[in-house]
């Protein structure tokens, strides 16, 4: 019998969660990266969910599926960008062509900024709602996202503190990484790990709140917004290695951006939202 009540509730538990690995894969000359699979396949994930949200709002499916290839373009120079800028400037001057070779370093809000200049260029184009058309944007790439997540995962490129909490991943003992681990805890947070376990509930409440019923256009938006950005902000606290500025992340400025942002639309509701549906 239990007589210490203090033993059950002890964070120093056995992290429940396993260190994930999954390839590289060879095929004769080529070399197939689990992460870089699961990336594409989300990418196709989110096409497929902007195409059949397109359709069935009656917009015009050859526009979405023109305005999803500019996003991903923007997606993919956005992250690089935000990435080496914000995050490792000192390669900058050591190689200034890195800022072309995009496959070198991405950041998640960079990516979002750089769908948002690309779809927002792209609805001026083609003269549309930007808030309308991004808002279908936002449907589909929630879908998209579990995947990304889920190679972040398996890479594990987005490491946190060393930790005796049962709520972390437990990281292998002979990781080049336990150099760091100076208390020898079990565990490590992995915020790639914590945030696809996250967006599964981002997706719930899309679906609840999507169930029926009309809603203003850039609800998708505004619901993602002030979903994410107090997560992310507050999780950002548990990175080990990226760089500050007055004690916050890039990320978390953009969080706090963004949650102002999801805000505003919930409470104006801008003239922008209530234009006539477009084709």
């Amino acid at each position: 019998m239990i007589t210490n009540f203090s033993l059950i509730l002890s964070p120093a538990l056995s992290p429940i969660f396993p260190y994930l690995e999954a390839g590289p894969w060879k095929f004769g000359p080529f070399t197939v990266h689990f992460f870089g699979f699961l990336v594409a396949l989300g990418v196709l994930t989110a096409s497929y969910f902007i195409q059949r949200r397109a359709f069935k709002l009656e917009l015009n499916t050859v526009y979405s599926s023109e305005m999803t290839m500019w996003g991903i373009i923007g997606v993919f120079i956005g992250a690089h960008l935000f990435e080496i800028i914000l995050y490792q400037p000192e390669k900058i001057v050591q190689d200034p062509l890195i800022l072309l070779r995009i496959w070198e370093g991405i950041a998640s809000f960079g990516g979002l900024i750089g769908l948002v200049i690309a779809v927002f260029i792209y609805t001026r184009y083609r003269k549309l709602n930007f808030i309308r058309w991004f808002d279908l944007i936002v449907w589909g790439g929630i879908h998209g996202w579990i995947l990304g997540r889920t190679g972040c995962s398996f890479a594990h490129d987005h490491p946190g503190y060393f930790t005796d909490s049962w709520f972390s991943v437990k990281w292998p003992v002979n990781h080049v990484d336990q150099y760091y681990n100076i208390h020898n805890y079990p565990g490590r947070h992995d915020l790639g790990l914590y945030e696809l376990l996250y967006t599964f509930i981002i997706l719930g409440v899309f679906y609840l709140f999507n169930r029926k019923g009309d809603k203003f256009a850039g609800f998708n938006i505004a619901l993602l917004f002030v979903l994410y950005a107090p997560v992310r902000f507050a999780m950002d606290f548990l990175r080990t290695a990226d760089k500050t500025y007055f004690l916050l992340t890039p990320a978390q400025y953009a969080s706090i951006i963004m949650f102002a942002v999801g805000i505003t639309i919930f409470i104006f509701k801008s003239p922008l939202l209530n234009k006539n549906k477009e084709k």
